[in-house]
């Protein structure tokens, strides 16, 4: 009996597993693919030493460093740029895939219909139909040598279609062959996340709707009149639900996680304030904290040529860096070159749109989305003069205009050009010329090189609107696409965009702060970003003649908070007539103290205070004189607007100033005994002010393997370490953007360094893949190896030959 109920038992099991087998293997092709990616966790694992055959036309080297930097030494240009692509495919090719799908509008092909709303989007804006302008304007020299990038990465993939990194098996498809035109719609990407107002016009045009010009106009962008610079019509509105649908699909266009941070810092200094007395740069761009990383690290060098610096992975070159006579780094100008045209179809046939009393027949693009999973989806893009209609992506309210969007980025730009340029450029006169063709997005360039000259450089195509334009709100709101009374007439002229070459003050800031004065003839932007970074930078380096590397990287790690100097005082004045009791006695007093030398470190106690202070400012003002849509975006709302209001008593938003600050101070502290208890001391800003790095699929899947953190993390927004969160209501705050890539160089002697957040490797697999992450949280660098000599006693070369 025993061993019948035993030979029962193994048929049950046996039966079972049949079962469960037949359900992965049949029914669930997901979990196939899970399989699959479980036993197969280092395919595509990148290989740093090895000969290969390739189609290069002489042997390359590629010399790996301790944290994975390839050095590349080839004999052409033609074979350096080769090499490029074969190594950033090795190491980044589900990055480089999920980008040029996200951009072409064709995530749903691979993660189904979740993406559909965003690949309606960013096919409508169109992205790619750019990138083909930009193909076919490049001159033959930059062509073929994008030519050799796309035949490197293409190698890559064809070589090891049977060894492709585990995510592929996951999502169950193979990458396609990479095109030029993937390259250039990349650049396309970071013009749209780096270059508009869109975003504002929507908001500020369905605010008007929602509360009337008068008490909208409070909220129209402003600057503070003592903030540091580098050198009246109303129209019909747009309806809350749509505008704040086409904002969010316009902010998941800048990023596979939908998650968008914009900013910078960037400064150089003369010899005469240094301890070598050569020129020193600093650079550290604020982006989405992705993982994989935004840029790629690596060395290109041939005879004549020898550049290092970082890239986006899927285009070649070096965007930010040094060669062996001059270095530079960006830093986002934040200009308006973005306007939205309110057009008129005809009602019989809605490719006919109204121009200066004629019918114009828009241009018709029939696209086709594919869903996993699901059917296709049919969509129609109308075309007009003004751009694509994007609101053809929501659905409009009777009465409400559609919107064509103009944008410089749709024009064909030569950015590739500019790159080539100024990776060959060997003095300022050279770099300058070559940021002619720089025309999206347009950023704040600072210089060095090895004589000892600096020099600060804008770059791009500024809109000149007409006189109607600027009457009716200068691109802050949408204008009438019927008539020609709107139009741009022009561009600023290249000569008379901004630039400084050897400045008397021998120092140079950029953090995203206002460009220009009053004074200055052309309109560039109302969107400043708030001078507290710029004014922290300028407090650590004004003075000083003995700055050094060290002192620089300090000043990347700065968390001093100028904003908080400002504001702290106003509340302070503001709660000090209030009757607290002894508890907010003892807040205040602690948030006073500290805003005489704000800096958030991570256990400090009063940049809680501080920043939830805000977040309730903005729900006492707006919460219930808006919509759900609207009030959500005025939390996060500038705090140039906000602080004006405050330091102005005045508003339309409020009735009594004093009891707003009040009210939302004991709203503040009633929040922060909830999530952190009675225990003020242990009101640490780390505790909600988190970072973690998620992946493109960790969230979804196996978060373990992929995501890291949450760490926390001191400094803000303001500060000039710039790890930015989104304010909201709920604790804690998620930090979304900060500098992935820092570097500091001297320009006397070429000593360099740099950090990435987290590694060079996308693999998770990789020993590369979060080596530098303990770093970078401690704001820590690695040196940046130039040296031939040096490179060429690395242990592990990987060798390309013909």
């Amino acid at each position: 009996m025993k061993k019948v109920a035993i030979v029962l038992i193994c048929v049950i099991l046996v039966l079972s597993l049949v079962v469960v087998l037949h359900s992965v293997f049949s029914a669930q092709p997901a979990a196939l693919d899970w399989l699959r990616w479980y036993f197969n966790k280092e395919s595509g694992l990148p290989i740093y030493s090895d000969t290969i055959e390739a189609g290069v036309e002489e042997p390359v080297n590629i010399y790996f460093g301790e944290y994975g930097v390839p050095h590349i030494f080839a004999e052409s240009e033609r074979d350096m740029t080769y090499a490029q692509g074969y190594v950033q495919a090795m190491e980044r090719l589900l990055q480089m895939d999920f980008t040029r799908r996200l951009i072409a509008g064709r995530l749903s092909e691979i993660a189904g219909p979740d993406f559909v709303e965003d690949d309606r989007f960013n096919r409508t804006v169109g992205f790619y139909r750019a990138a083909e302008l930009a193909l076919e304007a490049m001159s033959p020299d930059t062509r073929s040598l994008l030519d050799a990038y796309t035949e490197g990465v293409n190698d890559y993939i064809e070589e090891n279609i049977d060894n492709l990194p585990p995510e592929f098996l996951l999502l169950g498809y193979e990458p396609e062959p990479w095109k030029p035109v993937d390259s250039l719609a990349i650049s396309k990407l970071m013009a749209w996340e780096l270059g508009g107002n869109m975003g504002t016009e929507l908001f500020l045009a369905s605010l008007i709707e929602e509360v009337g010009e008068a008490k909208a106009q409070e909220l129209f962008p402003t600057y503070p009149d003592d903030g540091k610079t580098i050198i009246k019509e109303v129209p019909e509105g747009i309806s809350s639900s749509a505008a704040t649908t086409l904002i969010d699909m316009g902010s998941n266009a800048g990023s596979v996680t939908g998650r968008n941070g914009i900013g910078s810092n960037n400064w150089v200094v003369s010899g005469e304030h240094t301890a070598s007395g050569g020129a020193i740069l600093a650079s550290d761009m604020h982006l989405t904290l992705d993982l994989p990383p935004i840029w790629y690290m690596n060395h290109l060098s041939l005879p004549g040529e020898n550049i290092t610096g970082v890239m986006f992975p899927g285009i070649p070159g070096v965007i930010a860096g040094y060669n062996d006579h001059i270095a530079w780094g960006e830093t986002n100008l934040g200009p308006d070159v973005m306007d939205l045209y309110q057009m008129k179809f005809k009602e019989d046939d809605d490719s006919l749109y109204l121009y200066n009393e004629e019918w114009v027949e828009a241009e018709i693009i029939e696209e086709v989305i594919k869903v996993r999973g699901e059917e296709d989806e049919k969509l129609q893009v109308r075309e007009t003069r003004h751009g694509p209609v994007i609101t053809d992506v929501v659905e409009l309210q009777p009465g409400e205009y559609p919107l064509s969007l103009r944008w410089t980025g749709l024009d064909a730009t030569q950015e590739a050009e500019a790159m080539l340029g100024m990776m060959r450029a060997t003095n300022f006169e050279e770099f300058r010329e070559s940021l002619q063709n720089f025309m999206a997005p347009a950023q704040n360039f600072v210089y060095a090189d090895v004589e000892g000259n600096i020099g600060y450089l804008g770059n791009g195509l500024f809109p000149i609107r007409s006189e109607a334009h600027r009457q009716a709100g200068n691109g802050l709101l949408p204008v009438p696409g019927w008539t020609d009374e709107y139009e741009w007439t022009g561009f600023v002229p290249w000569d008379e965009i901004p630039y400084l070459y050897n400045p008397p003050e021998g120092i140079i800031v950029t953090a995203n702060n206002k460009v220009v004065g009053d004074e200055y003839p052309h309109f560039l932007s109302y969107e400043w970003a708030h001078p507290s970074r710029a004014m922290s930078i300028m407090r650590h380096l004004e003075g000083r003649d003995d700055l050094t590397l060290e002192d620089m990287k300090a000043g990347q790690s700065c968390i001093y908070n100028s904003h908080a100097e400002e504001m702290v005082p106003v509340f302070t004045e503001i709660l000090n007539r209030a009757d607290l009791d002894e508890q907010e006695q003892e807040v205040l007093h602690i948030m006073a103290e500290w805003g005489e030398e704000p800096e958030e470190e991570v256990d400090a106690v009063a940049p809680s205070v501080f920043h939830v202070l805000y977040t309730k400012l903005a729900k006492n003002m707006f919460e219930e004189q808006v919509s759900n849509e609207l009030f959500n975006r005025m939390v996060n709302y500038s705090h140039n607007i906000l602080d004006s209001m405050i330091i102005n008593e005045e508003s339309k938003w409020f009735d009594d100033r004093d009891r707003l600050v009040e009210n939302s101070f004991r709203e503040t502290i009633a929040k922060l005994k909830d999530y952190y208890g009675d225990n003020i001391n242990e009101w640490h800003w780390g505790e909600i002010h988190q970072l973690t790095f998620n992946h493109y699929i960790g969230t979804e899947f196996s978060p373990s393997n992929y995501d890291r953190g949450p760490f926390p993390t001191g400094g803000s927004n303001n500060t000039p370490s710039s790890l930015g969160y989104d304010r909201k209501l709920e604790l804690p705050f998620e930090v979304r953007s900060a500098a992935p890539w820092r570097y500091v160089i001297d320009m006397s002697d070429h000593e360099a360094y740099e950090i990435l957040a987290i590694g060079n490797s996308g693999h998770f697999r990789s020993s590369h893949y979060d080596d530098m992450l303990e770093k970078w949280l401690d704001f820590e660098y690695v040196p940046m190896i130039f040296d031939e000599a040096e490179i060429k006693e690395k242990e592990r070369v990987l060798s390309l030959t013909p």
